[in-house]
């Protein structure tokens, strides 16, 4: 195997010359990385305890901390995003299949206990940015069903839990150009999936087929001219994509 083949049917093989990746004083497994709002970046993962664990930039695009541990044992790959006034937040399954979160008490700096928002889910969570501000957050519910949940207000105060309907796998959220948030998933028959708010910040559509067949992996992203583009792994070695033909709407 060269060291172009590592990845391979989802599980990530290091081969090679690892001296070329500098050690960072840390152990964790499924990390995520944000920007903090002075942009270091800070980056999360499960620890060897099933611990939140992190390490973070001294001072912007150089220098790491030693790893240090938030607590908690976590039974999911977190989720991180960034708040409206720039604080960082963290999600999480816990042991009792509820949503569990963390987040700083200031921007860059300073961290609260750990608080559930109950639900019950069976896969990492996705978690989105309304227009207004307000986090979103996007589950697979032990119906199989996409449950939501949301800030009330810009940085505090969450909502009840809600149904979108569904059977769904490996939830993944974009932000519209217009500020409407999509979410695809894997359907029950393989095939992508998608809903969307039918106005920014409120409101859902119907679901909708983007047909497809989905083996292992979904993940979308915006282009600069605002396009969403949904990528799927197919066969577990083939990633293949959908796109946005204008911002907001239509699809290839």
């Amino acid at each position: 195997m060269s060291e172009t083949q590592a990845g391979i049917s989802g599980v990530t093989k290091v081969v090679g010359d690892q001296t070329k990746w500098p050690a960072l004083a840390v152990q964790m497994a499924q990390p995520v990385v944000s920007n903090n709002q002075d942009g270091r970046l800070e980056v999360f993962g499960c620890g060897p305890k099933n611990d939140l664990v992190h390490v973070w930039q001294t001072a912007p695009n150089n220098g790491w901390s030693s790893g240090a541990s938030l607590g908690g044992v976590i039974t999911s790959r977190p989720a991180v995003i960034r708040n409206a006034d720039g604080r960082l937040e963290v999600f999480a399954r816990g042991t009792d299949g509820a949503l569990w979160h963390i987040w700083q008490t200031k921007p860059n700096n300073g961290w609260s206990s750990w608080a559930s928002l109950g639900g019950k889910f069976t896969e990492p969570a996705a978690v989105g940015n309304n227009q207004d501000g307000r986090l979103e957050v996007f589950v697979r519910g032990t119906d199989a069903a996409l449950w939501h949940i949301w800030q009330t207000a810009p940085n505090n105060g969450w909502s009840k839990w809600a149904s979108l309907g569904g059977g769904v796998s490996q939830p993944a959220v974009i932000g519209n150009a217009d500020g409407r948030l999509e979410v695809f998933v894997c359907g029950t028959d393989g095939a992508m999936w998608h809903i969307w708010q039918t106005k920014p910040n409120n409101g859902w559509s119907a679901w909708a087929s983007l047909s497809g067949v989905i083996k292992a992996g979904l993940c979308a992203g915006r282009n600069k001219d605002g396009r969403l583009e949904a990528l799927v792994s197919s066969d577990g070695t083939t990633l293949r994509h959908r796109w946005q033909t204008a911002p907001n709407n239509g699809w290839n």
